[in-house]
């Protein structure tokens, strides 16, 4: 699922359920890298993360990151259904406007990963998931869950998804503050995922995407022991870049991941950075808008 030059296949040790994952590569119009790691703190891989980037300049690219949740094995199983189906759905959806092929995409997810939790052994399965086109001069982002899309332009990082968690919603009515978030018992509980009801509500963002501007799609198992400003300045490579130069992706993927990890990460990490470096195909003229279902 991930056409791209210099990509690596994923490495999957057995037993370790979606194991080590690295991928990465370069198209006409983005240079990306996504890599996941169970982490010190887990003997298995929930999480899950793929692309679909040709190297065709006319095909608008597709970066997805999955969180999985669900005993019995049944977490792994429902990061990777989700991220698959909606690589599938996308590259066989036509040629229609590209928020409506992304958001029917992720429908397409959220039905396969329900249909699959209804076997016994799965049942209750779930997963976040975070999904990031590049069309044109706009980036679309749909979402459910507590995975984060973050947008690195002039060495700020800019949260582009809301957390769909207990905690996330008392943070935006402002009963806690981000210091008590931190720490409350409620962060892990999530008011909406992929496979939980067969209609999922989807947060669908559109905004205008610069040449330069770099993204990045994580599992909580990153953004909760780096903080936005190491994102910034890591996908940004700081003020000591030479010349101004931006690290690659790879090398800002692998510098994310290391960081957690060295933290002692007690969950799976997954870390996506995508940076777009030239404008691809346009999509449908419409007026830019944020969130729907």
């Amino acid at each position: 699922m991930c056409p791209a030059d210099e990509q690596e296949a994923p490495f999957e040790p057995p037993g370790a359920g979606n194991g080590q994952l690295a991928s990465g590569g370069a198209s006409g119009t983005v240079e990306w890298a996504y890599i996941s790691d169970p982490g010190p703190g887990r003997d298995h891989n929930e999480d899950y993360a793929g692309a679909f980037a040709p190297e065709d300049p006319d095909t608008v690219p597709l970066f997805v990151v999955a969180d999985g949740m669900g005993g019995h094995a049944a977490g792994e199983v429902a990061s990777r259904l989700a991220v698959e189906t909606v690589l599938a759905a996308w590259q066989s959806s036509g040629s229609g406007a590209a928020h409506q092929r992304l958001r029917s995409a992720v429908r397409a997810a959220n039905v396969a990963v329900f249909d699959a939790g209804q076997d016994a052994e799965r049942r209750g399965m779930g997963s976040t998931l975070t999904a990031l086109a590049l069309a044109g001069t706009e980036v679309l982002i749909a979402h459910a869950g507590d995975s984060r899309a973050y947008l690195v332009r002039e060495d700020q990082a800019s949260q582009l998804t809301a957390d769909h968690s207990r905690v996330g919603e008392m943070l935006r009515m402002r009963l806690i503050t981000a210091e008590q978030a931190a720490r409350h018992p409620a962060r892990s509980m999530l008011t909406r995922s992929l496979g939980t009801d067969p209609i999922l509500q989807i947060d669908l963002t559109r905004l205008p995407a610069e040449v330069g501007d770099t993204y990045v799609l994580c599992s909580d198992g990153l953004w909760d022991l780096v903080a936005r400003g190491e994102i910034a300045r890591i996908a940004a490579g700081g003020p000591s870049a030479e010349d101004g130069a931006l690290p690659r992706p790879s090398e800002a993927a692998a510098a994310l991941l290391e960081l957690a990890l060295k933290r002692d990460a007690p969950d799976n990490v997954t870390v996506a950075v995508i940076r777009l470096v030239a404008h691809g195909p346009a999509p449908s003229r419409r007026s830019f808008w944020r969130r729907g279902a």
